[in-house]
Parts: structure tokens; C-alpha cells; sequence
């Protein structure tokens, strides 16, 4: 099934009102509790030990327009989705990520070391004086690389478009789960956590797709059974 313009944008209008509200609602959900978290520590800092492979990985700064991507791909999934009870499952999953997340930040705050950012782009400088090097395990930033790229696949799959489409979408994930390290913004164990925790949380909200409910076929799947049974439709 060939997608085109005119079923991406009535997908993107469905439930706009609602999608933009999840926005904002969303981003104080996680974003606030996460600043706050980074200037008040309640317990002894970590800080994250290299690994072999952290250590094989070099410093590249350029890096972090692939590390700020994610937030273009973290709209895809939810803003593609044209069901209500579906895209308040996407905002259900956010929130978990981020309680889940909080809870470790609180009762165990981690750091990661970063080299100085003298010298480096622009853009690296901005992030760094943004967001510091606490909250490193678990990444958030990997969680939400997950999470986004398996809601983004659900919504292809359902749309009944080409598989290239979820690997490209899987290659950029994991583009910026690379550039979390090639910036030093985490280390392996940072990724490994948070991928798990974007993965636990999809599986938890969205277990039916998993399980192959009849109500997540897809979008050809649904079109042919409508031809079937009314095979007066042309």
C-alpha cells in the first residue's frame, strides 16, 4: 500500500487538539521533575564507570545533531496515531518512562564524566550548559529512542507500509543511541537500562500489538477484510 500525503496529514488532524495538549502536558510531566532532580541531590552521587567499550569510543561533538534528532523523531509515533485510546496509551508510556526514571534519579543520582566543552560547536556548548552530566543511569534519552521508534514501527505497520520504512526508522534510533556515547553524554550500562525501560514500558501499554490483537491490524489488513465483505466497493 502506497502512503500518501493526504492519509499522513488526516492522521496527523485526528485528535490534533488532543496531541497538542499531551504535548505540553507531556514535556512539564518529564521535563520539570528531571531539571529539578539535576540541582537537588538527597543522596551520594555515582559516578558511571567506563567500559571497555566506553573507552574504545571516541569523543566526536559534531555528534549531537544526531543526539538533538530524537526530538523529531519522538513526535512521529504519536502524531501518526488516529485513535484516542491509543495515543492516551503513548502518554500513559511517557509518564511511566519518566516516573520510573525520576524515582532512580532520586534515590540513586549518577554522573557522567564529559570532556570540557571549550573548542566544541555551538550546539554541543548550548546542551552542555543546559543539561549537566547528572541523571545518567538510566538514559532517558535511550528510553525515548525506543519507545518512539517502536511506536513510530506500530503506526507503519498499521498503515501497511514497506518494512524499509521501520528499519529506517530503527537505523535512526540507533544513530542517536550512538551519539549519546560518541557526545559522552552516557556510557553502555546509561543505554542498556534505558532501552530496556523504553522497551518494558511499550510492552506494558501497547501488549495487545505485541500479542496480535484483531484490533491492531493493519491498515491493508483492514482494507481487505472491508473488500471481502463488501465486494460491491470498488
Amino acid at each position: 500500500m502506497n502512503i500518501t500525503l493526504t492519509i499522513l496529514l488526516n492522521r496527523l488532524r485526528s485528535e490534533l487538539k488532543l496531541k497538542l495538549l499531551l504535548m505540553l502536558v507531556l514535556n512539564l510531566l518529564v521535563y520539570v521533575p528531571y531539571y529539578v532532580l539535576q540541582r537537588h541531590h538527597f543522596f551520594q552521587t555515582t559516578v558511571m564507570p567506563l567500559s571497555f567499550l566506553d573507552r574504545l569510543v571516541p569523543f566526536v561533538n559534531q555528534a549531537v545533531w544526531v543526539y538533538l534528532s530524537i526530538y523529531l523523531l519522538m513526535p512521529i509515533g504519536p502524531y501518526l496515531m488516529n485513535k484516542r485510546r491509543e495515543i492516551l496509551r503513548y502518554a500513559i508510556g511517557v509518564v511511566l518512562i519518566g516516573i520510573a526514571a525520576d524515582l532512580i534519579f532520586l534515590f540513586w543520582p549518577t554522573v557522567c564524566s564529559r570532556p570540557g566543552a571549550a573548542g566544541t560547536t555551538a550546539a554541543y556548548r548550548a546542551l552542555t550548559m543546559i543539561d549537566t552530566p547528572f541523571h545518567a543511569f538510566p538514559s532517558l534519552h535511550a528510553a525515548f529512542a525506543v519507545y518512539s521508534a517502536l511506536c513510530a514501527g506500530q503506526v507503519i505497520r498499521e498503515l501497511g507500509a514497506r518494512a524499509i520504512w521501520r528499519s529506517a526508522v530503527w537505523l535512526w534510533a540507533f544513530g542517536i543511541l550512538i551519539a549519546t556515547l560518541l557526545t559522552k553524554q552516557h556510557v553502555v550500562a546509561d543505554l542498556v537500562a534505558g532501552a530496556a525501560l523504553g522497551f518494558g514500558v511499550h510492552f506494558f501499554v501497547f501488549r495487545r500489538w505485541y500479542l496480535g490483537s484483531k484490533t491492531n491490524m493493519s491498515y491493508s489488513e483492514v482494507a481487505a477484510k472491508t473488500t471481502q465483505s463488501n465486494p460491491t466497493v470498488s
